[in-house]
């Protein structure tokens, strides 16, 4: 009988470097062997399917919690409170939904990202219901390059999720990046193989996508610029000090100096409105040519396109940097979380990526227009890939003796 192998991941919502996660997990998972079945688990979907019919109920409850959550919570007062009522509101959405997706499952795996974080995004009332509903029924569970953002004794929804990790039937978790903080603090079970790993995207320029025809469109200078954007309130939201003001005006003294070198540049965008909505902004603003942003690319095919008819490219946005540098294409990059930092340690890339403490507008608009940087250590990046297809490979070979030893 053909394994069927559930990927988790984000599939509808907007960022298409959480699509490049899933497609490139899958990837791999068929490389290894052509005949499992993938089932795709998308942990936030979207999608009008998901919440037609009676499901619309479901949706309609948590809308109505969500609305009343701030003043419920102004009465029954207390982290823990406030850690039950999201979990409730989650489930209530949407578990229904891992039910029916996992319940039929030999093993799962999930294809990547910050999964293992608890400040942002709410993703872990999330992860904590996928891993609850697998250890219900013993489905075996494998965290594939999951990023690690932070850890917290006292913070009631880091614990909770510390616990779903530890459950007997996860049994492997490789991170793209905190390796000691997910070592000596999230897992206590001694039976789960942990490891530093590449992200599945490192594997991009093997799975086909780049159109090899595709010709970069003539340009007056030496090079074709990306200017990838971001909401300019991502460095606070991260828990940096720049401000949105501070953001914005990065990019309009950027765009400035690029337009007096005469450079040939273009923004883009991941996917996200929100980023979209910035570029136009500076569209706007700043004068620009409507043709300086570049329409929203709506697939993964479409971005890495994108990316790959570029020289060279200022990466806002992690995986518009990932996929640069997986197609070889040369980077520069923004700093403004923990798991960029991790990134550019990892790869070598330091020397190229800003931190907010370092956003000279007049540097890096020079290394935009020399494109002169230094080839990436390519041995490193092997050795990254070689440890994420391992490990997928190992947990696929062991969910089979698995199968084999239960029905014998």
């Amino acid at each position: 009988m053909r394994r069927r192998i559930g990927v988790v991941g984000l599939t509808t919502n907007e960022n298409i470097g959480d699509y490049l996660l899933v497609e490139a997990t899958k990837y791999l998972l068929r490389t290894h062997d052509p005949d499992t079945v993938l089932v795709d688990i998308d942990v936030d979907p979207r999608d009008s399917g998901v919440r037609s019919g009676i499901r619309r109920v479901n949706f309609r409850v948590a809308e109505i919690m969500k609305a009343f959550e701030r003043p419920i919570l102004s009465v029954l007062r207390g982290s823990r409170m406030a850690y039950f009522y999201n979990y409730l509101y989650t489930k209530i959405k949407i578990g229904w939904y891992f039910n029916k997706k996992i319940r039929n499952l030999d093993a799962i795996v999930f294809a990547g990202g910050g999964f293992i974080k608890f400040k942002t995004q709410g993703l872990n009332y999330l992860g904590e219901l996928v891993l609850k509903t697998a250890h219900e029924r013993n489905i075996p569970v494998m965290m594939n390059a999951v990023g690690v953002e932070g850890y917290s004794e006292t913070d009631v929804r880091c614990q909770g999720l510390k616990r779903m990790l530890n459950f007997d039937n996860v049994k492997v978790i490789t991170t793209r990046d905190d390796i000691d903080t997910l070592n000596d603090h999230y897992i206590t079970n001694p039976n789960i193989v942990t490891e530093r790993v590449g992200d599945p995207v490192f594997w991009l320029k093997n799975m086909e996508i780049v159109n090899s025809s595709i010709e970069k469109e003539p340009s007056p200078t030496a090079n074709r610029i990306g200017i990838n954007l971001i909401n300019p309130n991502n460095f606070s939201t991260y828990g940096g000090d720049a401000s949105r003001a501070i953001v914005i005006n990065f990019y309009r003294n950027l765009i400035v100096e690029l337009k007096r070198l005469g450079a040939d540049f273009y923004l883009f965008s991941n996917g996200m409105h929100v980023d979209q909505r910035f570029g136009r902004s500076l569209v706007s603003s700043m004068n620009l040519r409507s043709d300086q942003l570049v329409n929203r690319p709506k697939t993964s095919a479409e971005f890495v396109n994108l990316v790959a008819g570029f020289d060279i490219i200022l990466s806002a946005r992690m995986h518009a940097g990932i996929t640069a540098y997986a197609i070889d294409v040369p980077v520069v990059g923004l700093i403004w979380g923990e798991k960029l930092q991790f990134l550019t340690q990892i790869t070598g890339l330091r020397d190229r990526y800003f931190d907010e403490n370092e956003l000279d507008y007049e540097k890096i608009a020079r290394l935009l227009v020399n494109n002169d940087l230094p080839e990436p250590d390519l041995e490193r990046r092997s050795e990254l890939r070689n440890r994420t297809q391992r490990r997928l490979a190992e947990f696929m070979d062991s969910v089979v003796k698995g199968k084999t030893s239960s029905t014998s």
